[in-house]
């Protein structure tokens, strides 16, 4: 995701989707299109009150988990 941090800020601002993780419930899964038939996922944590970015990926699919929000 090397130069691509506006992506991932758009991810987290304004998704086109969010989950909740099947192994973790703190784990929130942001998903937005990227106009390619791919989406940028941008994996959150929330800890203590306070949330943090964990990592984020393009990805062809949807991962499993509880639909929490959809736009």
């Amino acid at each position: 995701m090397i130069n691509r941090l506006t992506e991932v800020q758009n991810t987290l601002s304004d998704p086109d989707e969010v989950r909740l993780s099947n192994t973790d419930a703190q784990v929130y899964l942001f998903y937005r299109n990227d106009g390619t038939k791919r989406w940028v996922c941008a994996v959150t944590r929330r800890l203590n009150g306070e949330g943090f970015l964990i990592t984020a990926y393009r990805t062809s699919a949807i991962k499993e988990g509880e639909q929490l929000w959809q736009k």
